[in-house]
C-alpha cells in the first residue's frame, strides 16, 4: 500500500514542479517587454467555492500572480493588482456600464459607443485603464466619471 502512495505523491510532485516552471517560464514572457504590469485583485477563495473551483484550483492563480510580481520585482517591471468588480462590465471606449454578458457572449458591443471588441479584450483594456489611474497617469475614471492623476502640462506656442 505505501508503495502505490509513494507513487502517487511523486505524481503529484512532478504535476505541481510542471505547473510551478510553466508559471516561472509565462512570468518572464510577460516581464520581457513592459514597464508596467496590471492584474485584477481576485478574490481566489470565492472562485475556489463556484462551479469552476477544481479548474480554479489547478490553474494556481495565486502561485502564478506571486511569481509573476517576483519576476516583476527583479526585472524592474511596476506590478499592481486593481479593482475586478465589473471589468467586463464596462465600456473601455466611452466609460458606460453596459450590463452583465452571459458567458455564451464572445463580444462586447456598447449600445452607447458603438465600439465593439472581444469581451476579453475589453475587459483588459479597462483593468489597464484602471492601473493606468492608480498609478497617477491622467485618464478617464470609468466608474466615477472624472479624472485622476495629474494634468498633462500644455505646451505654449513659440511666438
Amino acid at each position: 500500500m505505501s508503495f502505490v502512495l509513494q507513487k502517487v505523491a511523486k505524481l503529484h510532485e512532478y504535476v505541481a514542479n510542471c505547473r510551478k516552471d510553466w508559471h516561472r517560464k509565462l512570468s518572464h514572457q510577460i516581464c520581457n517587454d513592459p514597464g508596467m504590469v496590471f492584474v485584477e485583485d481576485l478574490n481566489l477563495v470565492g472562485l475556489s467555492r463556484g462551479m469552476l473551483g477544481k479548474h480554479c484550483l489547478d490553474a494556481g492563480f495565486g502561485q502564478f500572480f506571486n511569481i509573476l510580481e517576483q519576476t516583476c520585482f527583479k526585472n524592474g517591471v511596476y506590478f499592481q493588482k486593481v479593482d475586478s468588480r465589473k471589468t467586463s462590465q464596462i465600456c473601455p471606449n466611452c466609460g458606460v456600464e453596459t450590463g452583465r454578458k452571459e458567458l455564451s457572449e464572445p463580444t462586447h458591443i456598447c449600445s452607447n459607443c458603438g465600439y465593439t471588441t472581444d469581451r476579453d479584450v475589453a475587459a483588459a483594456q479597462v483593468v489597464l485603464l484602471r492601473g493606468l489611474a492608480a498609478v497617477g497617469h491622467t485618464v478617464k475614471m470609468l466608474a466615477e466619471g472624472k479624472f485622476i492623476g495629474i494634468p498633462v502640462k500644455q505646451e505654449s506656442p513659440n511666438f
